[in-house]
């Protein structure tokens, strides 16, 4: 019996938990549309607006010239300009706030008075100190001390620049915008322009649709239209912005409350920034040709080229991201990752490889010596990989390019597994070295690992239940529109069409091959796997379509067409079954997930029992788990709503 695609969204009443005060807007459905939406709402387009307005004085300020008595005190406190009659102020200028400063060509002072933090719990008198200016335009209440070159900057009040080599604009820059990432391919073929307020959806949308001529062209010239429109003769240092202790700024965007403290180098590039989502460039970090967004933090020597750090990620411990989108939640520490769109929320915290990879649902793991990057078949470093959302890549594994792993998400490649170019199509899969010898009659390749379909389900049912939870929790982006859960829509389409495929096995083998079932790629399947895979896809099968039920019967059904596929998927695993049997089926799932969960977290604990000293005493045990105590919160709730449409328990 055929079934038709789920395409609702999982029912769950329980409270997502996020605090988000920006609307995420509808995703734009071709590129079409997302190339009309680029520039909307664009702040670097309003501040390039501002200098073509009025370029004199794009700060807006009531502005005299200096008079003679106030050219006299500064020049008596080692003052010097080229041209006195360039430089003009605000009306209530103060000249004893002007000292050992150097201006030259046109600037533009503001008024100066009383203090301003410039670290936490230090604070400096306002003012310009020890500093040579070349045609810049200074806010009122700003610092400038101990710059030793400063030109062609816009730098709004309250800002502070202290201890700077050099801050600077070249005449002419786009701050990093309307370059051409080759994402998902180091030669190129999926390269996508860049524009400032990109989100990992759009992005991927630009990578992955390649074969829309008209989408791409009109992509293209939206970016070029925008980048025209960013380009300006001055850089910017917005409101409340820190640039402390670093060696050279050029042609950058630094906005509102960003800091930039002990930078190596920030060049050609975009800091979007606002007060409560400071975006921080400190540690000798190095970021060049990029852009920034709200809230990432880069520092610990980090390198950044050619790449876009979406909302909220960062970089540290001597990271290397080049030529690469980093999507947000997601921290690069020491590893490197070369022309890659990253989704969200992925672990990278190790010495490891990821190269050529197009991976926009994230929410996966890197472990410690993970080489993703075999893409150079001696030709060309043409090849690519497309991970699925979750996917682990264990310590020391070795993936050979190219792969297709993206409809089997929450898949896990075991420590120091080496994997050939293949496409596997089995969620929550183990790819592993076999445990055990395979008969010689089933003819599996010796390079071939064994495959475990639906693995994930019943090993790792903790994993899952403690990433929905950290997911929530650790989520600070604004402008993205993360779904946290695990069993929805998308993922448990891939799992029905595997449940299909696995029960449409006509002659029964000790091994299956690729051959035998599409979507085993370069692995084997051993009968009794392939059993135990289908009664632990049939249950999540069941279970979300009992969830989406006992909705309906709530009155919260409101996608279209969900309640028939409901209806149908039950029909298909609990025929002749009423409603009041099928609630009381989904409670007995929920509790046998618990006790998965549990029992998951309990092995480790006995595990870890026989082999460390005083194991328990430092580890909190499975009955006291905060994630095994939510899914037994779960079981607790599914049991209340039950009883609550009038079923008996």
């Amino acid at each position: 019996m055929s079934t038709r695609p789920i395409t609702s969204a999982e029912p769950d009443s329980a409270a997502t938990g996020r605090l988000s005060v920006l609307k995420v807007p509808d995703a734009p459905k071709t590129l079409v549309e997302l190339a009309a939406r680029i520039g909307a709402n664009s702040e670097l387009v309003e501040a390039a607006r501002q200098v073509a307005k009025r370029k004199d004085n794009v700060l807006g300020l009531l502005l005299r010239e200096l008079t003679r008595e106030e050219i006299a005190v500064m020049e008596d406190r080692g003052c010097r300009a080229s041209d006195w009659n360039l430089v003009q102020v605000a009306q209530d200028f103060d000249s004893f706030r002007v000292r050992r400063t150097h201006f030259k060509g046109a600037c533009v002072v503001g008024r100066f008075g009383g203090e301003i933090e410039v670290s936490p719990g230090l604070s400096l008198p306002t003012g310009i100190y020890d500093c040579t200016l070349v045609a810049c335009q200074i806010g009122n209440d700003c610092l400038l001390e101990n710059v030793r070159f400063a030109a062609n900057l816009i730098i709004e009040r309250e800002a502070v620049l202290f201890d700077v080599g050099s801050i600077t604009c070249t005449g002419s820059s786009s701050f990093g915008c309307g370059q051409l990432l080759p994402l998902a391919g180091e030669t190129g073929g999926r390269e996508v322009p860049m524009w400032a307020e990109g989100t990992v959806d759009t992005l991927a949308m630009a990578t992955r649709q390649r074969g829309d001529a008209t989408g791409q062209a009109a992509l293209r010239d939206a970016v070029a239209k925008y980048t025209a429109a960013v380009k300006s003769p001055v850089a910017w240092v917005r409101r409340k912005a820190r640039v402390l202790h670093s060696n050279r700024v050029r042609d950058a965007y630094i906005g509102m409350g960003a800091v930039v403290d002990n930078a190596l180098d920030l060049s050609n590039s975009t800091v979007l920034s606002s007060v409560d989502e400071p975006t921080e460039v400190t540690g000798g970090a190095a970021v060049t040709d990029s852009i920034l967004q709200w809230g990432v933090k880069i520092t610990g020597n980090a390198i950044i080229r050619r790449s876009a750090m979406l909302e909220h990620s960062a970089a540290d411990e001597h990271a290397a991201v080049e030529s690469s989108v980093i999507g947000p939640n997601t921290t690069i520490s020491k590893g490197e990752v070369t022309a890659t769109l990253l989704g969200p929320f992925v672990g990278f915290h190790h010495q490891s490889l990821l190269i050529a990879a197009y991976w926009p649902e994230g929410k996966g793991n890197i472990a410690y010596g993970a080489m993703v990057g075999s893409n150079h078949t001696g030709r060309a470093p043409d090849q690519e990989i497309w991970p699925g959302e979750g996917a682990f890549f264990g310590l020391g594994c070795a993936i050979r390019f190219p792969t297709d792993f993206s409809e089997a998400p929450y898949m896990v490649i075991g420590m120091a597994v080496s994997t050939l170019p293949q496409r596997v199509r089995f969620p929550f899969s183990l790819i592993t070295v076999p445990a055990e010898t395979i008969d010689e009659a089933a003819k599996v390749p010796r390079a071939y690992n064994e495959l475990i379909p639906a693995w994930g389900l019943y090993s790792n049912a903790y994993g899952l239940v403690r990433s929905e939870l950290k997911f929530r929790q650790r989520d600070h982006s604004r402008r993205h529109d993360i779904d946290y859960k695990v069993l929805r829509p998308h993922i448990m389409r891939l799992v029905q069409d595997a449940y299909d495929r696995l029960t449409a096995v006509k002659t029964i083998k000790t091994a299956y091959l690729d051959t035998d079932i599409e979507g085993i790629g370069k692995n084997f399947l051993r009968e009794a796997t392939r059993l135990k895979a289908i009664q632990y896809y049939g249950q999540a099968l069941t279970r979300y379509a009992l969830r989406l039920l006992l909705n309906e019967r709530e009155g919260n059904l409101q996608i279209p067409g969900s309640a028939e596929i409901a209806h149908e998927l039950a029909d298909r695993f609990l025929p002749k079954s009423d409603f009041d049997v099928r609630m009381r089926r989904l409670v007995e799932i929920e509790r046998d997930n618990a006790k998965l969960v549990q029992q998951s977290k309990h092995q480790d604990d006995e595990r870890g029992a026989r082999v460390i000293p005083g194991y328990a005493d430092a580890h909190t045990s499975a009955e006291k788990d905060r994630f095994v105590e939510s899914a037994w919160d779960r079981v607790k709730r599914t049991e209340e709503r039950v009883a609550a449409v009038g079923v008996r328990i």
